[in-house]
Formats: structure tokens, sequence, C-alpha cells
């Protein structure tokens, strides 16, 4: 069994360490937006153990990023292993971790792959699949309101 996702502190920064696929283990940048649910809504800090759930959603909607690889967040949420194992996820938390999955603006090559994330877990206990929207979505919204202008 993968040791669960956890929090790494690093000269004052905060990683997402994760199994992903083989050789091991990688250290995912946090966004700010993700760093604010994570440490300022959850109470998260260096070392804590994170939900399987709450990683691979992080990672499919760009929230946790790995910086030095062009990697396509499906393939990467994809290859996160050891899901059978570590912290449950608290309803606070999947409440949380929904109202996140629904204010941010996924890219669009991710946001199918989401929304089937979403179906298949817990999220869907709290989020309509509907309600996760990729970029794409959000200017082509835009576009049309600009038009009835």
């Amino acid at each position: 069994m993968a040791t669960p996702p956890y929090l790494v502190e690093e000269a004052g920064e905060l990683f997402l360490d994760v199994s992903v696929g083989s050789p091991g283990r990688k250290q995912f940048a946090l966004s700010e937006r993700a760093t604010a649910l994570l440490v300022d809504d959850l109470e998260y800090g260096n070392r804590d153990v994170v939900p399987w759930l709450t990683a691979k959603t992080l990672v499919l909607a760009g929230g946790a990023y790995l910086r030095d690889e062009k990697a396509d967040a499906r393939e990467t949420a994809w290859a996160i292993t050891g899901a059978d194992g570590g912290r449950e996820i608290t309803d606070e938390e999947l409440r949380a971790l929904g109202e996140y999955l629904t204010s941010v603006e996924i890219d669009g090559h991710a946001v199918e792959t989401a929304r089937e994330h979403v179906e298949s877990t817990r999220l869907s206990e709290v989020v309509s699949p509907d309600d996760v929207r990729g970029n794409r979505e959000r200017t082509q919204g835009l576009r049309d309101i600009a038009k009835d202008l």
C-alpha cells in the first residue's frame, strides 16, 4: 500500500507529496486557492495527511501541479496510486472541496475527467457534475453575455 498524500513544507512553501505511478512520490506545488483551502479552511499543516479524494481533486482542478513537468492533469490524476488507505474525508472537508471545485476554472482537457471524478466519488453528495466548469465554458459564457449587450 502506498503512503497517503501529505503536506510538506520546504523553504517556507507548502507542497502536496503524493504517490504517483512509478518510481514513487512527487511533490506538487499548490495554487494560492488550494493552499487557502488546505491551510485556512481545513486547517492542515506541515506533515498532515490529506485524503486521497482531496489530493486527486486538487490535481484535476489544477490546484496541485508539477512545476517542472508539462503533465496533463488527467494523466497525472490517473497515475495517483494507493487510494485504499490513509485519512478519510470528513463531511466538512467534502463540502469545502465541493465549493472549491465549483469555484475554479478547470483546464478544458480535464473537465470531463473531473465530472467523472465527481460522479464516481462522494463529491456527488455535494456537487453536481454539471457544476464543474472549464475555462473554455466560462469564456464562452462571457462571450454570449457580451453578444447580448
